[in-house]
């Protein structure tokens, strides 16, 4: 299970294929990181409260906003996702 909600996963993005960018105050970062929990999912997570290059990043892929969660699986990016959203992400990604 994945608990580090104080803070970044250090460098492990290119090790885990499924990145979640939010905050530890939202709670529906906080269901999308209990949703991948429960489906024993390998994830990292990029608090953008504490970590500009990660908001930068959010920035960059949603056209200024700083939406969370956002949630990078492999090459797909899917801004403020829904479950279904998600899970047809990892499947159409081999990881479920």
């Amino acid at each position: 299970m994945n608990n580090d909600f104080e803070g970044n996963t250090p460098a492990s993005d290119d090790e885990k294929p499924v990145v979640v960018y939010g905050t530890r105050w939202c709670a529906a970062t906080q269901y999308v990181r209990r949703y991948l929990d429960r489906k024993d999912i390998p994830h990292s997570f990029r608090d953008l409260d504490r970590d500009q290059e990660a908001a930068d990043q959010v920035r960059f892929w949603t056209g200024g906003y700083l939406s969370h969660p956002t949630v990078k699986i492999l090459n797909d990016v899917l801004v403020e996702p829904l479950s279904n959203e998600i899970e047809a992400a990892l499947q159409k990604n081999n990881l479920i």
